[in-house]
């Protein structure tokens, strides 16, 4: 498994391709992986796993994967709620250790704004992140849960 919290630089070519066919958004390429182990087993069924496919963060999209091909895979054909997507304070922002909108809100409520970014970060440098199988979007979480707390303050 790859180092999925370290930051890498990514050229890309814009060929449209990259856009959401549903919200026009610019989709964040995501690797084959991570819809394998995303997508419901139905749904896993019809994947292209030779195509290029994105994720689509558009909170007011029902699309959370597309290929090159414009073939989407929406919010019920995933096995997790889409941080993303959900309004829940169940649903988690870090996918690896479990931290949820609840358990951040909680935390910063307590005064430990500090403490859930601290222990994904411990985690990270132990090697123990697995983004790219947990986490829909398909890479680090780290900035969904800064910003998350920042939100809060």
């Amino acid at each position: 498994m790859s180092d999925c919290c370290t930051a890498k630089e990514q050229v890309s070519k814009s060929s449209g391709s990259e856009l959401c066919p549903s919200c026009n958004v610019k989709g964040k390429k995501v690797k084959i992986i991570t819809l394998k182990s995303m997508l419901i087993p139905t749904t896993l069924d019809s994947l292209n796993a030779g195509l290029i496919h994105y994720f689509c963060s558009s909170e007011d999209c029902n699309v959370v994967y597309f290929d090159e091909d414009k073939k989407t895979y929406l919010t019920s054909e995933i096995k997790v709620s889409v941080y993303q997507k959900e309004n829940s304070s169940s649903v988690p922002v870090c996918y690896c250790f479990g931290w949820t909108k609840d358990r951040l809100k909680e935390n910063v409520e307590k005064g430990f704004a500090s403490k859930p970014i601290e222990h994904i970060r411990h985690n990270i440098k132990e090697n123990r992140c697995g983004c790219e199988i947990n986490n829909p979007q398909g890479s680090c979480c780290l900035g969904n849960v800064t910003n998350y707390i920042k939100n809060l303050s």
